[in-house]
């Protein structure tokens, strides 16, 4: 399950994926600790997972359109 994003066609658009993956990182890793923290809590951990779930899509998002960018320019 990924959320897909729409394809790179230009340089400028490959380092705003790269930023937003940075970003998309840094935010994955919070969401985990907040995962961590409630893993006792049967209420609080499966709204954890969720977000972290929403987080972890969007960024696989990037990530394949990262590749798929990639994999043309390293063909042409």
């Amino acid at each position: 399950m990924r959320d897909v994003q729409p394809p790179i066609t230009n340089d400028e658009q490959y380092r705003g994926y790269q930023l937003a993956l940075e970003k998309l990182t840094k935010v994955v890793e919070a969401r985990e600790q907040v995962l961590f923290e409630n893993r006792h809590n049967p209420d609080r951990i499966e709204a954890a997972r969720g977000d972290l779930l929403n987080i972890l899509r969007k960024r696989q998002g990037i990530l394949d359109a990262i590749r798929a960018y990639e994999h043309r320019q390293q063909s042409a």
